[in-house]
């Protein structure tokens, strides 16, 4: 009888738990505490002039039949602000390169060996490359979110609430981990403690896509004082590398850039 009564209350307990957890995130509000340690992310990311890092992502793919797929791949990128980046990615499916050189974003397949660039007018910051690449050709590079110059805007512009779900230990890291939630996906983040707040763990997960994919990415190798050379952000094709063109989402060229060719 006693054993029985224990278990009970055990189970209340656990229970009086999970409703707290669950009330917490279906929260409307940001908790300070969350937003603030984001903020030290965004900023110190913000603060860095070159830097590289490595992340390891996966990606769920839901079938027809409702079974979910998953594939990996291995991400090296590397920033020079305020106009440079280079990104290699080799996965499961995916065996690519992009480049940025202030006025040139190139796309280059190694398997088909296959390329393409979108020129722009005149010279532009990080931000805007990005911004052009997914909205006017559909390119959206890895963990872009998290090299934008104000990391913080970006994640936060869809978020409905927020919180510090606790501490945790990411690659032997000890980390901050957040989670929040918006209109189309929710996503958590795990920072890493001190002086250097670095994003150690990105997950996002669809909301309105049945059997909710999720995308995972786990950060490592950060060198926070690279030195890097100019030659690293110039596409130079491989011998019987063949020029293609992007498809223009909006079927037209665009403001500020050359076109694609």
């Amino acid at each position: 009888m006693i054993r029985r009564t224990s278990l009970g209350f055990l189970a209340i307990l656990v229970s009086l738990s999970l409703s707290h957890t669950a009330r917490s995130a279906e929260s409307s509000v940001v908790e300070p505490e969350a937003a603030q340690i984001l903020r030290q992310m965004s900023d110190y990311l913000g603060s860095l002039e070159q830097f590289t890092f490595r992340a390891d992502n996966t990606i769920d793919k839901v079938m027809r039949s409702g079974q979910q797929l998953q594939s990996g791949a291995s991400v090296d990128i590397a920033i020079q602000r305020p106009n440079r980046f280079h990104v290699n990615r080799k996965g499961d499916i995916v065996d690519q390169e992009f480049y940025f050189d202030g006025k040139t974003l190139t796309l280059y397949g190694k398997v088909v060996n296959y390329y393409a660039n979108m020129n722009v007018s005149k010279t532009v910051d990080i931000n805007t490359a990005l911004d052009l690449a997914k909205e006017e050709v559909g390119v959206i590079l890895p963990a872009s979110d998290l090299v934008y110059q104000d990391t913080y805007q970006v994640l936060m512009e869809d978020v409905e609430s927020g919180m510090v779900v606790g501490t945790s230990t990411v690659g032997g890291v000890e980390v901050h981990h957040l989670a929040f939630r918006g209109s189309e996906v929710d996503w958590q983040i795990w920072i890493e403690k001190g002086d250097k707040p670095l994003p150690r763990k990105y997950l996002i997960t669809s909301k309105w896509i049945t059997g909710a994919p999720q995308f995972t990415a786990v950060f490592s190798d950060w060198d926070t004082s690279a030195q890097l050379d100019d030659a690293l952000f110039t596409f130079s094709p491989p011998p019987e590398a063949k020029e293609i063109g992007f498809i223009p989402l909006r079927g037209a060229t665009a403001p500020g850039t050359g076109g694609t060719r």
